[in-house]
């Protein structure tokens, strides 16, 4: 895989964390979640501390308890003894929520206008002084030797294509560190939101990414358009649609949490952290 920043490849999958301590006992109104399946979600939890990856597969694995013994009480029972199926038969009965309404979709779109826009298009040169992630003392010395290029060039632009030829671990050093033009969702996510805060010409301060330490002129920039409601009506429709649905399950199943007896996790609602 190629180092440059230009080319949004998929991420290696994350590394399973390590237990630091044993798995807690967690119990829902006096039945325990098994140690087996509390193991095998943890998987689905990715996160430096471990401590945060057991909260969260402890608390996916609550909520699918009190879902599913809340189905089997209304009697939303399956033949085949599909859970997620009685899961989403008392979600379907149980949670309402008010449909947007046109006012309300035109209210967002004038109340989150920065949202609304064609992507910016940016020309871009640069050199990558490449260093692992994990290197601390070899992404240091990769920051300091991309300002001082920095201030090589602020003192002669003409340098670039030169420098990128000598100093860049990107393949794009052999057209003077150009990467063409550039528009959202074609670099990694971090390289691209210092981008699209820069200025045209050369950055004053290293664009550091995953892959090392970049020295960035940006040679054009054509900012985004502002686009027109009956172009996105749909979809900030779908959005608002998804969001209340979202809220009025998580404020369902905070009805569900708040009446029952937990013990081993405590709770933490948030509108991203409710997995059924």
């Amino acid at each position: 895989m190629s180092s440059c920043s230009s080319h949004g490849h998929s991420q290696p999958a994350a590394e399973k964390p390590v237990p630091s301590a044993p798995l807690p006992t967690v119990t829902v109104n006096g039945t325990a979640i098994s140690e087996t399946a509390l193991a095998n979600e943890l998987q689905y939890h990715q996160n430096p501390d471990f401590d945060v990856v057991i909260q969260q597969a402890s608390q996916t694995l609550v909520i699918q308890k009190l879902l599913i013994d809340e189905a089997r009480k209304e009697g939303f029972s399956s033949e085949n003894k599909d859970e997620e199926s009685m899961i989403q038969r008392l979600l379907d009965a149980k949670v309402k929520y008010d449909d947007p309404d046109s006012t309300t979709c035109l209210r967002y779109f004038e109340n989150n206008p920065q949202k609304f826009t064609t992507s910016p298009l940016l020309e871009v040169d640069h050199i990558l002084l490449a260093a692992a992630k994990d290197d601390i003392t070899g992404r240091e010395v990769a920051k300091n030797q991309a300002n001082g290029i920095i201030q090589q060039l602020q003192k002669d632009p003409m340098l670039f294509p030169s420098l990128a030829q000598q100093y860049s671990a990107c393949p794009s050093k052999e057209t003077g560190g150009s990467l063409g033009q550039i528009s959202k969702g074609q670099t990694v996510p971090e390289f691209e939101r210092q981008l699209a805060l820069l200025s045209q010409g050369i950055a004053k301060k290293p664009v550091e990414s995953r892959y090392g330490f970049h020295i960035v002129n940006i040679t054009r920039k054509i900012e985004g358009k502002p686009l027109e409601y009956s172009m996105v009506e749909d979809k900030i429709r779908g959005y608002l649609v998804h969001r209340a649905s979202h809220l009025a399950i998580q404020a369902y199943i905070q009805q569900l949490v708040e009446k029952a007896e937990i013990e081993g996790v405590t709770i933490q609602f948030a509108e991203e952290n409710i997995h059924i």
